[in-house]
């Protein structure tokens, strides 16, 4: 008799291939999807997501131990308020019907799922195994005024993170920074894994590498400083702005801030550069618009370097843009939040300045760009930290590792 039959019932998956319910969220779904392909080497994945062009990119579709559904085919299209509300219900019966069809040992979640925490009494009767990722340890407010805090405490109520905190098995963080705020707000310590962002080598793997953004026509390549991402008030927009002014002033030689991303759709309204002066535009190349995930290659491989000014209230957060600065061997200038600063070797892989410090933020950049074999090398050593400790490969076997963990607990 094999060692998976003669298993006790109650004993889900000890001894064998893990089986995972791997639940995406919406705006995760190229981490899901990639993590699906990397869990792939480990257990057989059902994969409920919300692209299917994420599924493919991340190359997640090649794999035979994947099974792929499309949760996005069967909500809403248009984006309304009404169309949220009808989401969250037809989400919940999506659940429903998929927790009782599948077969899995482990259901695995990511952030704050809507709806999710009604199951959880259902999973723990039927001795089900739950992982949450929770790739912020704080709810955001991704929008402004009253609808922004009915937002944050719709989130609340619908995911009761302290609820789903309690009956988790296992809760995944980025950064260990994060998992002391866990422990501080009572969360057992015993249940919480720090799982880095891992890397984005999907984007290297990419058909259409030559894919230009027409910005780019006008820069030189390997001449600009790049910032990449959604724009809020915890990135730390009004610093890289004030220290642009101040390079103006000092720098030697010509240089380029390319600011790409669009604010958050309840934030559109903020003009988060009102103080950058006419001179200052000059230095500064802006796309403001959501980054394709194919432009992603050509914009990222042109630069220099990448910059995450990010301020305090960035802190309960850790950012995916270092590992994909790392991917394409480029260093980085941080500010200094501890669940940044977790992922950077100073002056080897980054530099770092104090935070809402537009002076350091300012000497920093010039540093890396008046000496280009010093921003070459640190990249070259940003490259090898990546492939040694976030690849994808070392991430999801300490995944995997978690999972065996509470096979028999």
């Amino acid at each position: 008799m094999s060692t998976e039959q003669s298993l006790p019932s109650h004993v889900p998956y000890a001894g064998r291939r893990s089986r995972v319910l791997l639940i995406d969220n919406d705006g995760f779904s190229y981490y899901t999807c990639y993590l699906a392909r990397g869990l792939s080497k480990f257990a057989d994945v059902i994969l409920y997501g919300f692209s299917e062009e994420s599924f493919k990119t991340t190359g997640a579709a090649k794999e035979k131990k994947v099974k792929y559904n499309d949760i996005r085919q069967r909500l809403p299209k248009k984006p309304s308020a009404l169309n949220g509300i009808i989401t969250v219900f037809l989400l919940f019966f999506i659940l429903l019907e998929l927790l009782l069809r599948e077969k899995y040992d482990i259901v695995h979640i990511q952030d704050y799922l809507p709806s999710f925490f009604l199951f959880v009494p259902f999973l723990k009767l039927r001795r089900k195994r739950i992982c949450w990722t929770m790739h912020d340890v704080e709810i955001f407010n991704f929008t402004t005024g009253l609808r922004g805090k009915l937002q944050v405490l719709f989130l609340k109520i619908v995911s009761q993170p302290g609820f789903t905190s309690k009956y988790a098995d296992k809760i995944f963080v980025h950064a260990s920074t994060l998992k002391q705020q866990l422990i501080v707000k009572k969360v057992d310590q015993d249940k919480i894994s720090v799982i880095r962002f891992f890397d984005y080598r999907y984007l290297l793997e990419s058909t259409d590498t030559d894919t230009q953004l027409e910005i780019c026509d006008t820069i030189v390549e390997n001449e600009y400083v790049l910032f990449l991402g959604n724009i809020a008030p915890w990135k730390g927009i009004d610093t890289l702005v004030d220290a642009v002014k101040i390079m103006r002033n000092r720098i030697h030689q010509s240089f380029c801030i390319v600011i790409a991303g669009e604010p958050y759709e309840g934030l559109k309204k903020i003009d988060f550069f009102e103080n950058l002066g006419r001179e200052e535009t000059k230095f500064v190349k802006r796309i403001n618009r959501f980054i394709k995930n194919f432009e992603i290659p050509s914009l990222v491989s042109r630069s220099s370097f990448l910059v995450l000014p990010y301020n305090e209230l960035f802190r309960h957060s850790a950012s995916g843009v270092i590992p994909l600065a790392y991917t394409f061997a480029k260093p980085v200038v941080i500010s200094n939040i501890p669940s940044l600063v977790e992922y950077v070797e100073a002056d080897k892989t980054g530099l770092i300045f104090e935070n809402d410090n537009p002076e350091q933020l300012a000497n920093r950049m010039i540093e890396l760009i008046e000496n280009k074999s010093k921003c070459k090398e640190m990249g070259d050593h940003a490259y090898q930290k990546l492939v040694n400790e976030m690849s994808m490969e070392t991430c999801c076997k300490i995944i995997n590792d978690n999972y065996q963990s509470i096979a028999c607990v």
